[in-house]
């Protein structure tokens, strides 16, 4: 028996596959999953924090200590070795290398 125009009209047509919609739920899955092999333990995170933290304080002391140095007040080196060894580059390098390390966390 021959269907009538009616009856084909309403039949729901076959929806085409979304292909960039799977291709994006596969990256972000796929993303996930190395983000959860990367994932650091807590001990870890924590030992990195306070490595890092350290870096910037000593960073601090060592700035501190120069320019008190240079004000006169006091002198734990002489001050050749101390522009040469502990100055102001020192100072920053290891503030800078504790706020990298603190990033990374």
């Amino acid at each position: 028996m021959p269907e009538s125009r009616a009856r084909r009209k309403r039949k729901p047509q076959a929806k085409r596959r979304d292909k960039r919609g799977v291709t994006r739920a596969r990256e972000t899955q796929a993303a996930q999953k190395q983000a959860e092999v990367r994932q650091i333990s807590p001990e870890a995170y924590r030992r990195r924090r306070v490595f890092g933290w350290s870096l910037v304080v000593l960073g601090v002391v060592v700035g501190v200590q120069h320019l008190v140095s240079h004000m006169g007040l006091f002198t734990l080196i002489s001050r050749g070795t101390d522009d040469l060894a502990a100055g102001y580059p020192l100072a920053a390098l290891l503030a800078i290398g504790g706020a990298i390390v603190l990033s990374k966390a």
